[in-house]
């Protein structure tokens, strides 16, 4: 008897340690899509040339991020543009709150021509 239940409590820990593991790589999967959006993000601020609000609004809609500028946001021809993108991740255990996972990326404005 005492085995069983022993059984059944432990299966509780692995289930706990199972999606302990499964909201590390949610995690990470999340924090790879921002970086891969971030080299697309960098491409069209370099292409564009300035950020206003019209680039704002077509990457937050486009790659469903938040965009903040961080330094030099009315460049000139090659300088060097730092920004912020954040976006949220609802965790399963790890936090009862919605997270915000941001990545701080670079771009060379008219690198790419």
């Amino acid at each position: 008897m005492s085995s069983k239940i022993g059984t059944i409590l432990s299966l509780i820990f692995v289930s706990m340690f199972f999606l302990l593991g499964v909201d590390l790589m949610c995690l990470q999967l999340t924090l790879s899509n921002l970086d891969a959006k971030s080299v697309n993000i960098s491409y069209a601020i370099s292409q564009k040339g300035t950020i206003d609000d019209e680039l704002i609004n077509n990457i937050e809609q486009r790659y469903n991020v938040e965009f903040e500028c961080l330094s030099n946001c009315s460049p000139m021809y090659g300088d060097v543009v730092d920004y912020i993108i954040t976006s949220e991740y609802n965790p399963l255990i790890i936090s009862n709150q919605v997270m915000r996972i941001s990545i701080k990326r670079y771009a060379v404005i008219g690198f790419y021509g």
